[in-house]
């Protein structure tokens, strides 16, 4: 509790900060807004003190309810695509994501899920398919992908990860930026099958991964986070109920902190996510 107000002051209180050359970007899978306030009425949810919220929508190209390989390529490339394509375009093409075109310009990329090997949301940024079910030929862009970046997937706790890797990253980039994706992604797992208390405990850690980026970027004020899921999943209600198995199309929040923080204001797209990390590491 005392690190919760601790940082909950600095956030409000801190220093003017300097351009934001580095992004962190955290993705709770399948977290809604019912998830975050059910949540919190067990245990304080830091992510709802952010200082900077606004909602995104999250229909693919093809679909008004998204799958994680759908939205999280709208995160990595900033194009809508059909459910179930990773990197690819609906015509098949692929996409350059944020972390290639980060490496091709020597910034420094680390990539970070609690979803088994070759899940989808890591994926959309490193590999390239019509089929988030290509387990092989996932693995194989994975492989060569993690020449370049630093990508450690599955991870068994996101918030033993956090505060590690960004020093590592931080260190790797030099003089120069990083981009990160950390991913909760057992949240959705258990809201799939409906498992309350199970998804809070993901969501609690997810939490805490959370208050520990805050902690560096309040160190490093060279750096954006931006917290966020892909898409709702359970039909949460606000008396904290699942209604559904399956994936809605519920809008979601996203929450952010740093100079450019501002930018994920308001309503948006999740193409829009793109354009705006897009903006801050390659202005």
């Amino acid at each position: 509790m005392k690190k919760f107000l601790l940082l909950c002051f600095l956030m409000f209180f801190g220093p003017t900060f300097a351009n934001a050359d580095n992004v962190i970007l955290m993705i709770g899978d399948g977290m809604g807004i019912n998830h975050l306030r059910c949540a919190h009425q067990t245990k304080p949810v830091y992510i709802l003190s952010l200082p900077v919220k606004g909602m995104i929508h999250t229909h693919s190209a093809n679909a008004d309810v998204t799958d994680s390989a759908a939205s999280a390529t709208a995160y990595s490339c900033g194009r809508k695509t059909n459910n179930g394509y990773l990197g690819k375009l609906p015509n098949k093409e692929n996409c350059l994501t944020i972390a290639e075109e980060a490496v091709k310009q020597g910034i420094a990329v680390g990539i970070y899920s609690t979803d088994y090997a070759t899940g989808a949301t890591p994926s959309a940024f490193y590999a390239h398919t019509i089929n988030r079910r290509n387990n092989e030929e996932i693995e194989r862009y994975k492989q060569e992908a993690s020449k370049n970046m630093d990508i450690v997937v599955p991870v068994s706790q996101i918030s033993k990860e956090v505060s590690e890797r960004l020093k590592n990253l931080s260190e790797k980039a030099a003089q120069k930026s990083f981009f990160a994706l950390f991913e909760g992604a057992k949240i959705d797992t258990n809201s799939h099958a409906g498992k309350f208390d199970e998804m809070k405990e993901e969501l609690y850690d997810f939490d805490l991964a959370v208050m520990n980026a805050v902690d560096f970027v309040y160190k490093n004020p060279d750096t954006t986070l931006i917290v966020l899921a892909d898409h709702e999943t359970g039909g949460l209600t606000d008396t904290c109920q699942f209604t559904t198995e399956k994936h809605t199309n519920a809008d979601i929040s996203v929450y952010a902190y740093g100079k450019y923080a501002k930018l994920f204001a308001g309503i948006q797209d999740n193409t829009e996510i793109y354009q705006k990390m897009h903006q801050i590491l390659f202005k």
